[in-house]
């Protein structure tokens, strides 16, 4: 992947990364704690997942 020289808000490195609540499905900013929404926790695993995710699309 080449070095980037402009940081844009649409990069797929730069945007804000998101997480789905596994409770209530609403997709958040992955730094918040809990869910906006219902207030579950966002856990470890909700976490990993949207990693993963987040790079099957940056690497197709």
């Amino acid at each position: 992947m080449p070095d980037c020289y402009l940081c844009l808000p649409t990069c797929e490195n730069c945007k804000p990364k998101m997480v789905t609540c596994s409770k209530c499905g609403t997709r958040t900013l992955l730094d918040l704690k809990m869910c906006p929404l219902c207030k579950e926790p966002i856990t470890d695993e909700d976490r990993e997942r949207a990693w993963k995710e987040w790079k099957t699309r940056r690497n197709a």
